[in-house]
């Protein structure tokens, strides 16, 4: 069955309403990104600090109500035993396992697996985050390559070129839920995502899109790894192939990361540690990127060796996550 939205956090409210209707549950044990609303952030009342790990920090709870203490629990990507930990005090109460099958990381051998036997073993609902992964490494979700079905899969992003789309498939024994629940909204009634979606599917199959955007992002992650190598800096490359991004291994990482944005832009490129492909990109632009990206090394590299960072940024340091520049 399936639910039509046009963002992906509120989609990702839909599937755990969806979840906990289905399961008369309130608890949420959950892994990764997964929006703005009180049921995520709820996760930060015990601790401010719960969701860091988590792509973004910094984001406060404010305004989440204080009921909602206690009933969302984050794990690791790849730390089942925290997964574990949290079913064993948790478990008759969980109403989902909410996860992005994939982002920075590949899952370990057996990850997935055991995070589908657990949710099945707890009586909780199984939901893939996509709304990021989704529909760039294959056309549909990219839990079929992994050979994971979840409960209920949430995409958005890519899946309409951008246009405002999102969609929650699931199975309908839990799907069904929704019929005893209020959910609903006026804009559900445009058509511009709709049409937007089928377009872009469409194309997708008719150019074998996430082939192209593979290529592309595997081109841009060796040139980073290469350059890195040339130049001597300390860099993580991390993520899936259309999904890349880079980390300076260093103290001074976000000064790095500034001054990198800075002399990018010196060159006419808009550029920070992530790199998400297009269909649009093609060989030429990488090869004008990654020369690019060749001088601004070099320079950091110099920097470094002369201790001149500061003294070569033009402005503030970037800051992590939804932390405000003062």
């Amino acid at each position: 069955m399936v639910r039509y939205a046009r963002t992906g956090g509120e989609a990702m409210a839909i599937a755990v309403r969806i979840a906990r209707a289905a399961t008369g549950r309130d608890k949420v044990a959950f892994c990764g990104y997964h929006g703005w609303h009180d049921w995520y952030l709820a996760a930060n009342l015990s601790d401010d600090r719960n969701l860091d790990g988590h792509l973004l920090p910094g984001l406060k709870p404010k305004g989440v109500p204080r009921a909602l203490l206690n009933t969302a629990f984050p794990f690791r990507y790849n730390h089942p035993e925290e997964l574990d930990e949290l079913v064993e005090r948790h478990g008759n109460e969980l109403a989902a396992i909410v996860m992005e099958p994939v982002r920075h990381h590949q899952p370990k051998e057996g990850f997935l697996e055991h995070v589908k036997d657990v949710a099945k073993k707890a009586g909780a609902v199984l939901i893939f985050d996509e709304i990021t992964s989704g529909w760039r490494m294959n056309v549909g979700g990219i839990h079929l390559i992994y050979g994971v079905e979840p409960d209920i899969a949430v995409f958005a992003k890519a899946i309409s070129n951008g246009f405002p789309m999102a969609v929650i498939i699931g199975k309908r024994e839990v799907m069904d839920a929704a019929q005893e629940s209020f959910i609903s909204s006026t804009y559900w009634t445009e058509r511009i995502g709709p049409v937007a979606a089928i377009a872009t599917i469409k194309k997708m199959k008719r150019e074998n899109v996430p082939e192209h955007l593979i290529e592309i992002g595997n081109l841009v992650q060796q040139g980073w790894k290469e350059l890195a190598k040339t130049h001597d800096l300390p860099l993580k490359v991390e993520g899936i192939p259309p999904l890349s991004v880079f980390q300076f291994d260093h103290p001074l990482k976000l000064e790095l990361q500034t001054l990198f944005t800075q002399l990018m832009l010196e060159r006419g490129f808009l550029a920070s540690k992530g790199f998400y492909a297009t269909f649009a990109h093609q060989r030429e632009h990488v090869q004008l990127y990654l020369e690019a990206v060749d001088e601004v090394f070099k320079k950091l590299r110099g920097a470094l060796e002369s201790n001149s960072i500061h003294a070569l940024l033009k402005g503030p340091v970037v800051q992590t996550g939804f932390k405000r520049l003062n």
